[in-house]
């Protein structure tokens, strides 16, 4: 496993499942944000820019409606430059000092016609479920463009001590049956390791589908569901 607007750069199936990712409600940070508004429509509600983390800076924020899902995005920029419109809720994962993993949310604009602004939100927009960024060393790269088998929408990266876990999602035929595995990679050694946990079909639009990998008293958990949950120590060995 979500007005007036920034438009920059913000999947439709048919839902049959009810476990969904965590959407945020919040719409700020913790820190002291000041929102102010204009009688005039074209006029941009502003806020107060603040850190996000070292690098990067939030300088708008607001609902997004993006069909399948929704949630808060964060309009960003690193070093004073625009850098993207990302899931708040996901946030920005720090991978190790300049090395960071986040999620976008693209095709940004208006919110459709008939649709109307969240309650409790300065802004509301429509978009898209965007990819995965990975950033090393200042340079930009899609996450599915470096990982085999990654899909952005249902592979739920996690970052745990400088990794990457996620599930690995490979086809095995035009039926929509895939090979289910649980993995781990490493974006200093650009290494891939994967261990097998199931074969599957997802038939639903629920970005949850698989829950985001986590860490526990030293162990990393995949909860792939009935029986199905995966252990495995921090070199990536299987408990079970």
């Amino acid at each position: 496993m979500k007005k007036v607007v920034y438009v920059f750069g913000l999947f439709v199936l048919f839902a049959c499942k009810s476990k969904t990712k965590p959407v945020s409600t919040d719409t700020t940070s913790s820190k002291s944000v000041t929102i102010e508004t204009s009688n005039k429509t074209d006029k941009l509600p502003t806020i107060t820019p603040y850190k996000m983390n070292e690098d990067y800076t939030v300088i708008d924020t607001g609902f997004f409606d993006a069909s399948v899902s929704e949630g808060t995005y964060a309009v960003v920029q690193r070093n004073g430059k625009l850098a993207d419109t990302i899931d708040k809720y996901y946030g920005i994962k720090e991978i190790d000092t300049d090395d960071y993993l986040y999620f976008t949310i693209s095709n940004t604009g208006p919110l459709e016609k008939g649709m109307s602004p969240k309650a409790g939100y300065k802004n509301s927009i429509s978009g898209s479920l965007g990819n995965y960024i990975i950033v090393i060393n200042g340079k930009k790269q899609y996450l599915n463009k470096l990982i085999r088998d990654f899909d952005d929408y249902f592979s739920s990266p996690s970052v745990i001590d400088h990794k990457i876990y996620f599930w690995q999602l490979k086809k095995l035929d035009k039926d929509g049956k895939i090979n289910v595995s649980a993995a781990e990679y490493n974006p200093v050694s650009k290494s891939l390791k994967s261990s097998y946990i199931k074969n599957d079909i997802i038939e639903t639009d629920d970005s949850g589908y698989f829950p985001y990998p986590y860490l526990k008293n030293d162990t990393i958990y995949f909860d792939a569901g009935v029986d199905k949950l995966a252990k495995f120590s921090k070199d990536f060995k299987a408990y079970n």
